[in-house]
C-alpha cells in the first residue's frame, strides 16, 4: 500500500504549505462556536506540540481569501495573488437515508457556494458509480449554485462548461471518470488533479461516508491512504459535510478521517444544518499561518499539534508535516 502512495506523490508536482529548509509554516484555521472564523490572534495565542515537544511559533499571519479583506490588528490582510480554487465534491446515492440528507441540505450548500468572494472559482464534481465532471472552474458561482439546488438528480449527462483558467478536465477526461468506481477512488483521481494545479486550493465533500466497514470496524483503502497523503502534502483541506440522516453510522469514520487527515473539518448537516454552513463558510474565509523554526532532532515525518492560549475556540490543522519536504509518509 505505502509503494502507491509514494509513487502517486513522486508524480505530481506540489503546491502547499511549506517547510522550508530552517522553518516550518503551517495553514490552520480558528473558528469560534457560531462557526465564525477568530480575528486578530498573535503568536501567544498560539502553543504547537511536535512529536509531543512544545515549540514556539514566532510569526503569525492571517490570510484572508476573500479579494478585499482587511488584516486584524495590522497582520496581513488580503491572501496574495494568487488562485483560489474550491471544488464541491457530492457524493450521490439513492438510499433513503442518503439521499434525503443531500436533499435537505443542497439549498444551503448552495448558499455558501453563492456567498463565496467573487475572486473564488469554484468546479463541481459527482461521485455515484463514477466520477463526473459537472462544472468545470467557474467564476458564475449562481451557475453551480443552481445546479446544487436543482439538478444534483437529474439524469445524464451534464456538461462540463467550458473552463476559466485552471482546468480539471486535463486530468479528469471521460476515461478516467469512468474508472473512478468507488469514493476512494474518485477521491484519489481528484487529489491528483489539484495537486499539480497552482493556488490556494479547497474541497467541499458532501457526503455520506468513505472506507470499508469490515469486523471489528472500518478500514480506508489503499485509494484513500494515497488520496490523503497528496491532499495533505499540498496543503488541500477537505470540508467533510456528513449529509446522512442519521444520529451515527459507520462510515462517517471514514469522512472524519478526511477533515482531519487535511486540516479541514467535519460537520453533521442533518441536526444543526445552519450550524454546518456556518462552519463551512467560516472555514473557507481564511486561515493563519503558523511558522516556528525548526525543530533540533533527526529528520522524517514528525506529528503536530496546535492549540489555543488565551482564547477559545475550535482549531483546524494538519497532524503532521514532513521534514525535509521531499520526504513523504513511510
Amino acid at each position: 500500500m505505502w509503494p502507491l502512495v509514494l509513487a502517486l506523490v513522486a508524480q505530481v508536482p506540489q503546491f502547499s504549505e511549506k517547510v522550508e529548509v530552517r522553518r516550518v509554516v503551517l495553514q490552520v484555521r480558528v473558528l469560534g462556536a457560531d462557526g465564525s472564523p477568530i480575528l486578530g490572534l498573535k503568536a501567544n495565542n498560539f502553543r504547537v506540540l511536535v512529536d509531543g515537544k512544545e515549540v514556539i511559533p514566532d510569526v503569525v499571519e492571517w490570510v484572508d481569501l476573500s479579494s478585499t479583506g482587511k488584516a486584524p490588528s495590522g497582520e496581513k490582510g488580503a491572501a496574495p495573488e494568487s488562485q483560489h480554487l474550491v471544488v464541491v465534491l457530492v457524493q450521490r446515492d439513492l438510499q433513503r437515508a442518503r439521499a434525503s440528507g443531500l436533499l435537505a441540505f443542497q439549498g444551503r450548500a448552495a448558499e455558501v457556494v453563492e456567498g463565496l468572494p467573487e475572486n473564488f472559482k469554484v468546479a463541481l464534481l459527482i461521485q455515484d458509480s463514477r466520477l463526473h465532471l459537472v462544472q468545470d472552474f467557474t467564476q458564475d458561482h449562481r451557475r453551480v449554485a443552481e445546479i446544487l439546488r436543482q439538478g444534483l438528480f437529474r439524469a445524464l449527462p451534464y456538461r462540463a462548461g467550458e473552463p476559466e483558467g485552471p482546468s480539471l478536465r486535463r486530468f479528469l477526461d471521460e476515461e478516467t471518470c469512468a474508472r473512478a468506481a468507488t469514493p476512494e477512488k474518485g477521491l484519489r483521481f481528484l487529489a491528483q488533479a489539484l495537486a499539480s494545479l497552482p493556488g490556494h486550493r479547497q474541497v467541499i465533500l458532501l457526503g455520506w461516508g468513505l472506507g470499508r466497514f469490515s469486523y471489528p470496524g472500518v478500514y480506508m483503502p489503499a485509494d484513500y491512504v494515497a488520496a490523503s497523503a497528496l491532499l495533505e502534502a499540498s496543503g488541500i483541506p477537505v470540508f467533510s459535510l456528513d449529509i446522512t440522516d442519521a444520529d451515527w453510522h459507520t462510515l462517517e469514520i471514514g469522512l472524519i478521517h478526511a477533515a482531519e487527515d487535511t486540516g479541514g473539518l467535519y460537520a453533521k448537516t442533518h441536526l444543526f444544518p445552519a450550524q454546518a454552513q456556518k462552519k463551512l463558510a467560516g472555514a473557507l474565509a481564511g486561515y493563519y499561518e503558523v511558522s516556528f523554526p525548526r525543530p533540533e532532532g533527526p529528520v522524517g515525518v514528525h506529528q503536530v499539534e496546535v492549540q489555543l492560549r488565551g482564547v477559545q475556540g475550535n482549531v483546524f490543522c494538519r497532524r503532521t508535516f514532513a521534514d525535509p519536504p521531499g520526504l513523504q509518509l513511510p
